[in-house]
């Protein structure tokens, strides 16, 4: 995990993520090298980065937190399975990597979207662009899912920020406790996952 601040760079992709947790067929080599930086998460001393895009810390305005309820939903879910599909060509592989890609991120999103409260993540980082424009970078559902498992990958984008005289919006009071409630069905982002596969079988 990154220190808080960040002091060295540090970065989470979906295939760095499927390498780590998998063993991998050789069948799934060539699909899965295709998704490098792929819902990346970045932060380091002096920048940061989400999807593979890369912003300087001295062009961020500011951070916006928001809960990861708020920002994964089922409908979001349907959409990374068919968005990951659509990157990947037709070879040998693809509905493997896409299968071990929608439940991991199944897995890390169940629990959290059976709450009221989550985990708080990083959804957009608003930055000057080219003429001095502001532009937003919004972290993808992986970017999102990763901040909400290890808190110390939020903390560090904010900490590290502020180190920065960046400023920050959104962060719950301090003190404030994620208050669970009984799920009454099944966690939508499984649903949503299992849903989105079984798409793929058919096609």
């Amino acid at each position: 995990m990154p220190s808080v601040p960040a002091d060295a760079p540090w970065q989470l992709s979906l295939a760095g993520y499927l390498r780590q947790r998998t063993e991998l067929p050789s069948l799934a080599l060539k699909p899965l090298g295709l998704l490098d930086r792929y819902g990346e998460v970045a932060v380091g001393p002096d920048a940061m980065a989400f999807d593979g895009e890369d912003v300087p810390w001295n062009k961020v305005i500011r951070l916006v937190v928001r809960d990861v309820v708020e920002v994964v939903s089922e409908a979001a879910m349907a959409h990374e399975a068919e968005k990951i599909r659509s990157m990947l060509p037709p070879v040998p592989g693809r509905k493997w990597v896409v299968e071990r890609a929608m439940t991991l991120l199944g897995d890390i999103a169940g629990p959290r979207l059976m709450r009221k409260r989550g985990g708080e993540v990083v959804s957009e980082v608003v930055y000057r662009g080219a003429f001095r424009r502001e532009k937003t970078l919004q972290a993808g559902v992986f970017a999102a899912l990763v901040m909400a498992k290890w808190p110390d990958v939020q903390r560090s984008l904010v900490a590290t920020a502020r180190v920065h005289g960046i400023e920050v919006y959104g962060e719950a009071p301090v003190g404030e406790t994620p208050v669970e409630v009984t799920p009454v069905e099944e966690a939508p982002a499984v649903d949503a996952a299992s849903e989105s596969v079984a798409a793929i079988d058919s096609q």
